[in-house]
């Protein structure tokens, strides 16, 4: 199993962020290869991704710990992926956003084929750093 944690600061109170990351439907606009999400219950989540010609489509079961501001999720499926969006407080106006990855690296390739060994390491990093981004801007942008 391999794994990954990623974190950035958000110029925005927490409160605000983790009501953001409950839009799924919003995951599109920020994650890459998301090209539609939604919620179809309060405790799943489904998502169409895209990465190269491949398309796939899967289910994520949510386990929403909202006195802690964490949101942990687990695919139903290949591929095998589980994790969590956590959000603290780092001021009134600053909070963190840390996402957790677990994945087997087999199941990814299985169902989207690509790279293998490093570089399809570094390419869940990048995809990963780069949703982070992404919903930074998209959170602080909105302000």
């Amino acid at each position: 199993m391999s794994r990954l944690r990623e974190q950035i600061t958000i110029d925005a109170p927490a409160q605000e962020v983790w009501g953001r990351l409950h839009d799924i439907e919003a995951y599109s606009t920020f994650m890459d290869n998301v090209e539609r999400a939604y919620a179809p219950s309060s405790d799943r989540a489904h998502l169409d991704v895209r990465a190269g010609e491949v398309q796939r489509e899967f289910d994520a079961v949510l386990t929403d710990r909202g006195n802690e501001q964490v949101l942990a999720w687990e695919t139903q499926g290949s591929p095998e992926l589980k994790g969590t969006l956590s959000v603290r407080s780092l001021d009134r106006e600053h909070s963190q956003v840390q996402v957790q990855l677990e994945y087997e690296p087999e199941s990814i390739h299985d169902a989207f084929g690509g790279p293998r060994g490093m570089a399809q390491v570094h390419r869940i990093e990048n995809t990963v750093r780069g949703g982070l981004e992404q919903f930074k801007n998209l959170v602080e942008s909105e302000r």
